[in-house]
Parts: structure tokens; C-alpha cells; sequence
């Protein structure tokens, strides 16, 4: 009976045609003794039903607000062209956020080696290296946007790294950093996968359950090879839009036929 209720209340939203008390229209979903009572069933099956829609991105389930229909969010743009644009210290770390404010909400550091299951941890750097991690929650109009996690192998910073476990590890960033510590980055990769999040950053992120994310790993070397800097950016797929350009290279043979 579940499956009717979310059926009505999915159509009424699509169709913009809730309505409250005084016919007029509204975000405003019945609550789970209205619905009951409407269809004649348990308070557990009209819950269950709004679960459901919940589930699927469709509506917010508060208890001081109730359920309302989501509102659609304007996406982020995290544009691949405009990353490509000033110089080789920045170009990887500009915040496609239009003209709103990003801002670190919460911020930890330390050290750590990889685990057996992180694979690509222990692809860069081996299960035994120590590494320097930085771990920060990005946050837009006071609503979580990404989290960032940065690993470096401890042993390039005679120092310990003491820069880079502040939340502000100084001008230029840990880049610069690398850089004074005789391990410039010259190249970096970045390639991306899609999964559902963990149950940590789910918290962390704040998104309804069944909402994949983005994972986004950056690997920066140096001229001699190594990775000296590993970034695993996570971003949620509700709130993230990816734009590439594509160039298209014809072929020399073509080319020479042509001319």
C-alpha cells in the first residue's frame, strides 16, 4: 500500500499540484497521520511512504518542518577549461563557486600510513610510507560542498611537516611547500570515479541516502617521479556539475589528403 501513497505523492509534486488547507499550492507534504487516516492505513505504512520519496531525493523530512518538496539547489560547476587557465601553482585549486563564499568548517591533521583496503593510497605511496595527511570540510552558505583530504610522505619534510599541519599551511599552499622543501610539483594526473558515499561522509556532507558522489583523486609528482602529494576530493552528486572540454586532433594522414 506503501508504494500507492508514494505513487500519488510523487505525481502531486511532479504535477505542482499540492495544496494546503485553503486550496492553495505548496511545498508542504500531509504528515503521517493525515496520510493515514486519507488511506486508511498504519501510521508505519504512510511513513514508509514518505521514507520512500525521501529516499529518492524527492523531498526533506524534518521534525520541526515535517516534509516539504526539495528545492532544487544550483549546482556547482567545477569547470575542467577554467582549471587549465594561470599558473601551474593554482590552476588545480580553484573553487567553482561562482561569487559564493567557500569556507573551511572543519579542519584536522596528523600522520598516518595507508591501510591494505585504500587502494589507491597504497598505489601512491606503499602500506608501510608515513604520511602527513590534512583533512578539511568545505562548506557554501553554511551547507557542506566537498571534502578534501590531502596525503604527502612524511619523510620529504626534515621539519616534520610543522607548516603543514596548521590549517593555513602558509603562501602558496602545501604546493609551495613541496617546492621549498626541493620537491617542486611538475605534473599532476587527476581521474574520477562515482560510488555511493560511506557512511562517514554522508554525515560529513549531509546528503539524503542513495545519493552517489563524485570521488576525484589528484596525483602530484615531481621531476624525478614520485608522488609526493595525493588529493581524494569528494563531492556530492547533487550538488556538483563536471565540465570538460574535449579537443578533437586530426590526424596527419587527413590532414596531408586535405592539403
Amino acid at each position: 500500500m506503501y508504494e500507492r501513497i508514494a505513487d500519488d505523492l510523487r505525481d502531486a509534486i511532479r504535477n505542482n499540484t499540492l495544496r494546503d488547507g485553503q486550496n492553495n499550492p505548496t511545498d508542504q507534504l500531509p504528515g503521517e497521520i493525515a496520510l493515514a487516516e486519507q488511506y486508511g492505513v498504519s501510521l508505519g505504512t504512510a511513513q514508509r511512504a514518505l521514507n520512500q520519496l525521501r529516499d529518492e531525493g524527492l523531498i526533506d523530512r524534518t521534525p520541526k518542518r515535517g516534509s516539504r518538496v526539495r528545492q532544487a539547489r544550483r549546482k556547482f560547476l567545477r569547470d575542467g577549461i577554467r582549471r587549465l587557465e594561470g599558473d601551474s601553482e593554482h590552476r588545480f585549486m580553484l573553487a567553482d563557486i561562482d561569487t559564493r563564499q567557500l569556507q573551511v568548517r572543519h579542519f584536522e591533521s596528523g600522520s598516518r600510513t595507508a591501510e591494505v583496503h585504500e587502494e589507491e593510497m597504497v598505489r601512491c605511496f606503499g602500506s608501510h610510507m608515513r604520511l602527513l595527511y590534512r583533512h578539511r570540510v568545505y562548506e557554501v552558505d553554511d551547507s557542506p560542498a566537498s571534502l578534501a583530504t590531502s596525503y604527502l610522505p612524511l619523510y620529504l619534510f626534515p621539519d616534520g611537516g610543522e607548516a603543514l599541519l596548521r590549517p593555513d599551511s602558509g603562501s602558496g599552499g602545501i604546493w609551495a611547500r613541496l617546492a621549498e622543501a626541493g620537491h617542486e610539483v611538475v605534473d599532476a594526473d587527476e581521474y574520477l570515479d562515482c560510488r555511493m558515499p560511506t557512511a562517514e561522509e554522508a554525515q560529513e556532507l549531509r546528503i539524503p541516502p542513495r545519493t552517489p558522489v563524485f570521488v576525484l583523486y589528484r596525483v602530484a609528482e615531481n621531476s624525478r617521479g614520485q608522488v609526493v602529494d595525493l588529493a581524494v576530493i569528494v563531492l556530492p552528486g547533487d550538488r556538483w556539475r563536471l565540465r570538460y572540454k574535449v579537443l578533437q586532433q586530426v590526424p596527419a594522414r587527413n590532414a596531408e589528403a586535405r592539403g
